[in-house]
C-alpha cells in the first residue's frame, strides 16, 4: 500500500534530514523511513548533486497537556536530534510564521521534540539561514577506557537523555571499530540508550565524523554532521574551564556547526547549538 506525504527536505549543514508533515502512525515510522531514505532529492535540493537523508522526522499534532500545547516533532527512534530540533524551528518559524519577533528579522520560538523531556528555544535568522537551538543539558560527562576494544585510552563520554556521544581522537572513522565501541558502551555502560554515537576527531584535518546508531531503527549511519554529537564534544572541550562562555567550531565532513557552552561554577548552565541550514519548498511524494 503507497501512500501520499507532504515533506521538507533540510539540509542543518550537510545532516540531510526528511521531514514528514502528513500524520504517520509511529508503527509505520520505520517502514515509510526506510522507503524515504532510498529516494534521491538531489533534484529539489540545488545546492547538492546528490541528496540522500541521512535521517527522517515525523510531525505529530497530538496535543500533550503534560508538557504543552505544542506539536512535537519525533524522530523515526523517537532518538534526540539537535540539527532535526533546530530545522523543525526553522519550518515553524519560517513556513507557519510562528514565534516572537526579537528584531532584524530574526525569531524566537519554543519546539517539542523527541528524545527531550523539556520545551527548547531557538533563535531563528533567516537572512543568515541560521537556527540556533538552546540543547538539552548533559546529565552525566563519564571518562570510559576503550582499551578492552583494542583502542587505548579514556575518553569522555557525554550523556544526553535520548542519545550519548564518546569523543575519540586519532581514530579513522570505520564501520568495524564503531561497531566495536558501540557493543562495548551497549554492554558495559548502559544497554538502555535510545541513540549512541562516536565522534572521531581527526585533529590534523580539523575534522569532526560522526557516527550515530539509532537503536529502535538497528541502522548506523556516517553523518554529513551531527548536532547533539557537536553539542558533547563542546562539553568536553570545556570540561576544565570554570566560569564564562566558551564558543567552538566544528567542521564536519558534509557542514559545519557552531557550539557554545556557558558555564557557572564549572558546570554547564547552557549551550548553543548553530549553523546554516538549506531546505526545499513542501514536497509531495510517493512511497
Amino acid at each position: 500500500m503507497t501512500q501520499k506525504l507532504d515533506i521538507i527536505v533540510f539540509d542543518p549543514a550537510g545532516n540531510t534530514t526528511i521531514m514528514v508533515l502528513t500524520p504517520v502512525s509511529r508503527s509505520q515510522y520505520a517502514e515509510t523511513a526506510k522507503k524515504l531514505l532510498e529516494i534521491d532529492f538531489g533534484p529539489q535540493c540545488s545546492w547538492r548533486d546528490v541528496a540522500y537523508g541521512e535521517q527522517v522526522a515525523f510531525i505529530v499534532e497530538e496535543k500533550n497537556q503534560d508538557i504543552s500545547e505544542a506539536p512535537i516533532m519525533e524522530m523515526c527512534g523517537l532518538e534526540f536530534c539537535g540539527n532535526a530540533s533546530r530545522s523543525y524551528a526553522y519550518y515553524r518559524a519560517l513556513f507557519l510564521g510562528e514565534g516572537d519577533d526579537c528584531g532584524d528579522g530574526k525569531k524566537t520560538i519554543t519546539v517539542r521534540v523527541s528524545g527531550c523531556s523539556d520545551l527548547l528555544t531557538a533563535t531563528v535568522d533567516p537572512k543568515k539561514h541560521d537556527s540556533v537551538i538552546q540543547m538539552p543539558l548533559p546529565v552525566d560527562l563519564k571518562m570510559i577506557d576503550t582499551s578492552p576494544v583494542g583502542i587505548e585510552g579514556t575518553y569522555p563520554l557525554v550523556v544526553f537523555d535520548g542519545i550519548s556521544h564518546i569523543i575519540i581522537p586519532g581514530v579513522e572513522p570505520e564501520e568495524e571499530k564503531f561497531d566495536r565501541i558501540k557493543q562495548f558502551i551497549y554492554s558495559e555502560v548502559d544497554p538502555e540508550m535510545d541513540a549512541f554515537g562516536v565522534m572521531f576527531m581527526n585533529e590534523e584535518k580539523d575534522l569532526m565524523s560522526p557516527v550515530v546508531y539509532v537503536r529502535d531503527v538497528d541502522t548506523t549511519y556516517f553523518e554529513g554532521s551531527c548536532g547533539s554529537g557537536t553539542a558533547a564534544a563542546a562539553v568536553a572541550k570545556s570540561a576544565s574551564e570554570n566560569d564564562g562562555t566558551f564558543e567552538y567550531i566544528f567542521r564536519q565532513p558534509d557542514g559545519t556547526l557552531n557550539a557554545s557552552v556557558k558555564k557557572n561554577g564549572g558546570k554547564v548552565s547552557e549551550i548553543g547549538l548553530g549553523g546554516i541550514i538549506e531546505m526545499t519548498e513542501i514536497l509531495q511524494v510517493e512511497v
